[in-house]
């Protein structure tokens, strides 16, 4: 290497270079003997996020021993306290027994198989919370492209903040293009890749990672604006993805969870829990949860329940539970998500059992595509629920397609311009729109109103076993308006037709039907009190 080479890497005069307890004789050898990397057109090709985080460089042992034997432990905390430029660090495998401390602008950078693995003489942080790196008021440091490695020997694990990075009140702090090489079994207790806390955390960067067996908790008690994109979990212990809003005096705002994958969860794919504002949630791609029967009670799939969250065109498939749960009183927007194959759960859960956090925080359930889920869209609690129900398309849905069954005396649910499609023979009764009211006739004030909505039977679907019933409606001054319902003359194996309409023995008063036509299926008026009939076509 030239004496220039050398000086644009470290910049050191002697006399700091004799501080480095790392630097010896054999160490500068050892620099001078560095191989060059791949060009940057293979490096990027390897990994196309690279291409803006590490030019062309040379990387370098720095006299640490990369055998998977030697203990690095004080040799890569001396050099992260001394260097001041950013550490390439060449590939090898690089043991260490210690929680190594980053600093302000500490950056380290790995080649394609640059290893730091726990060694069987791990002490302290590293041992009781498998942590790595610890950056507690270490804004601006990076870990890129380092793959981490599991110790050989067992961890052992306190109830909490255990994890392999753990960033605490630091802002621009980004872990990018690490693979996270563990092979935890499912459990309750474990281990995070990333793990971020601290009211002053902000703005840090979680980013196209691999992660196997391990999850992120990308925020915790009053850390805002992480941003957690294209990171691919694997088998997660328990969540893949984590808020916890565990402080009531800060909430966690702005985070953003964009374009993950996740794969196989123990318990949910993503929990955007407590004080939480704000919250961006989209285009993850979302298959299984619940993987562990231990938590497969709680495998939901994206539990996003803080306030003014927005749930935006994820997919989701194999979930347990549901496939997405929102307070439905919180300002939520859930638009244009693909949910299929969760045959038992929930596509998606408005929850209304908390009570409402400000004024008129109407709920958003607009475009998404839910098919082959228990129930497409259910409303459930005892608050006052107001939603808009719009342009969903809901296809063989096998039990109900939009469940309403809200114990609150007051609601205003607007269904409207949503498609229901039915291609499946049924074995059960399967319902498109089911009302519940627990309120005796004129005891409540809870209103639907339905609009413009088509519900379309294949012939394909008839001959089942089951019971069709397209709209049930059993609380008082429901509207139907605009309606089509095309039943295909469908009967079930013991002749009975698909019920469009009907109370389905409730007895709702001042309901109102109009403009609506209803072709090859039933219309069971009895039960309906003072109904208002005008334009419809049954």
């Amino acid at each position: 290497m030239s004496q220039v080479g050398f000086d644009i890497h470290f910049n050191f005069t002697l006399s700091h270079m004799k501080k480095l307890i790392i630097v010896s004789a054999l160490s500068a050898l050892a620099l001078l003997s560095c191989e060059k990397v791949p060009s940057p057109t293979l490096l990027n090709e390897l990994n196309p996020q690279l291409s803006n985080n590490i030019p062309e460089q040379q990387f370098f042992s720095y006299g640490l021993v990369g055998d998977g034997q030697t203990d690095n432990t004080l040799a890569l905390q001396t050099l992260i306290d001394t260097i001041k430029k950013p550490i390439y660090l060449k590939a090898g495998i690089y043991i260490i027994n210690k929680t190594i401390n980053l600093k302000p602008g500490s950056h380290i950078f790995g080649e394609e198989s640059t290893v730091i693995k726990a060694g069987n003489s791990m002490s302290e942080s590293l041992l009781e919370n498998g942590r790595y790196f610890l950056a507690d008021r270490a804004d601006n440091a990076i870990i890129n492209r380092i793959n981490f490695g599991q110790s050989d020997r067992p961890y052992n694990w306190k109830e909490w903040n255990n994890a392999c990075i753990f960033i605490i009140n630091s802002k621009e702090v980004k872990i990018e293009n690490c693979l996270f090489d563990f092979h935890l079994a499912y459990s309750k207790v474990g281990m995070e890749a990333v793990w971020i806390t601290g009211s002053k955390a902000q703005n840090n960067v979680i980013r196209n990672n691999k992660i196997i067996t391990l999850g992120i908790k990308y925020s915790e008690n009053g850390a805002d604006y992480t941003l957690v994109e294209k990171n691919n979990v694997l088998n997660s212990f328990s969540n893949a993805l984590t808020a916890n809003g565990n402080n009531d005096a800060d909430n966690i705002i702005g985070c953003k969870i964009i374009g993950n994958t996740i794969t196989n969860s123990g318990r949910m794919a993503i929990e955007d829990w407590g004080n939480t504002d704000g919250s961006f949630i989209s285009n993850n791609i979302v298959n299984g949860t619940g993987m562990d029967p231990q938590q497969e009670i709680d495998g939901i799939a994206i539990s996003a329940v803080g306030l003014n969250t927005s749930v935006i065109q994820n997919q989701v498939s194999n979930s347990k539970v549901y496939a997405i749960e929102v307070r439905g009183n919180y300002g939520v927007k859930v638009t244009g998500n693909l949910l299929k194959d969760n045959p038992i759960s929930t596509g998606i859960i408005l929850n209304y059992t908390f009570p409402a956090l400000g004024n008129d925080l109407t709920a958003e359930i607009k475009g998404n595509n839910i098919s082959n889920s228990a129930i497409g869209i259910h409303i459930f609690g005892e608050y006052e629920a107001k939603a808009l129900i719009t342009e969903n398309t809901l296809i063989n849905n096998i039990n109900k397609s939009i469940s309403i069954e809200s114990a609150a005396q007051n609601y205003k649910l607007n269904i409207s311009k949503n498609s229901f499609l039915f291609t499946e023979k049924t074995t059960k009764e399967r319902y498109a729109i089911f009302s519940y009211s627990s309120y005796n006739p004129g005891a409540a004030n809870q209103i639907i109103n339905i609009s413009s909505d088509t519900l379309t039977y294949n012939a394909s679907a008839g001959g089942g076993s089951g019971t069709d019933f397209g709209i049930v409606i059993r609380t008082d001054k429901a509207i139907i308006d605009q309606v089509i319902i095309q039943g295909n003359n469908n009967k079930t194996t013991s002749g009975s037709a698909i019920n469009a309409i009907t109370t389905f023995g409730g007895k709702p008063i001042d309901v109102m039907i109009r403009n609506s036509k209803v072709y090859g299926a039933s219309v069971d008026l009895n039960g309906f009190k003072n109904a208002s009939l005008s334009g419809n076509n049954f």
